[in-house]
């Protein structure tokens, strides 16, 4: 019997673990972001935690609930910090109970004693024991200014919308952004208290049973931008 040379036993080798971690890294892709899963058989026990850290809330996520932090979550919050150069840490909140688990995180900008801008992100998981998984089927944020001074116009708004539409991984965003531009000056010339939505797929994931992004402004009476919501969803 021959013997096989060495050499080509390491390549072989090689060969099977690079295949194994090519693999490894398109099932972690698969599972990330928007359409996040993972098998579960238990539902979730009747827990409240009002008050976290960000530390504490990792913890809790990963320990107790064997759950991922969300990507759109952390960085919808992230961005609007940095963005809007909020100082304030932002604020957790865990609540579950049967079937259902929702995250909370809020970040609020101070002027003198009142809040001048709020960012409020969302995330909301489901257990589906039938099929042995639970999916994280919600991701929101919701941008809120009250400030007399109001800075959500011009370049932070443009700024902000591209920054969440990359999270969002919204398609063809420069078109996106292009068209914003045309709706927003739109809006100007009207005048008047209005809804815009930059981005809305909701209709065609219905028919594809597929995550759905939307994307909108909302305008006072007088013509600021009082709000900027992101949401991404499964249909």
């Amino acid at each position: 019997m021959k013997k096989v040379p060495a050499i080509v036993i390491f390549c072989l080798l090689f060969l099977v673990g690079c295949k194994t971690g090519i693999e490894k890294n398109i099932s972690e892709q698969k599972n990330d972001g928007a359409n996040w899963s993972k098998k579960r058989t238990n539902l979730f026990s009747s827990l409240d935690y009002p008050e976290l850290s960000k530390i504490e809330a990792n913890k809790l996520m990963k320990e107790k609930f064997d759950l991922t932090m969300p990507l759109f979550f952390e960085r919808s919050l992230a961005l609007t910090q940095e963005t809007l150069l909020l100082e304030t840490p932002v604020q957790y909140a865990i609540k579950s109970e049967a079937e259902n688990l929702t995250i909370r995180g809020i970040v609020i900008g101070k002027k003198t004693t009142d809040p001048n801008y709020t960012g409020l992100a969302e995330a909301h998981f489901q257990v589906n024991q039938q099929k042995q998984q639970v999916y994280l089927t919600k991701q929101s944020i919701v941008i809120q200014c009250s400030a007399s001074d109001n800075k959500l116009q011009g370049e932070t708004v443009r700024l902000l919308l591209r920054r969440l539409g990359e999270a969002m991984e919204l398609p063809d965003l420069d078109q996106v952004m292009k068209q914003a531009e045309q709706k927003m000056a739109q809006t100007k010339d009207e005048g008047s208290s209005q809804m815009i939505e930059i981005y809305n797929d909701s209709e065609t994931a219905k028919k594809q049973q597929s995550t759905s992004r939307i994307l909108t402004i909302f305008y006072d009476e007088n013509n600021m931008v009082k709000e900027i919501d992101g949401l991404i969803s499964i249909e």
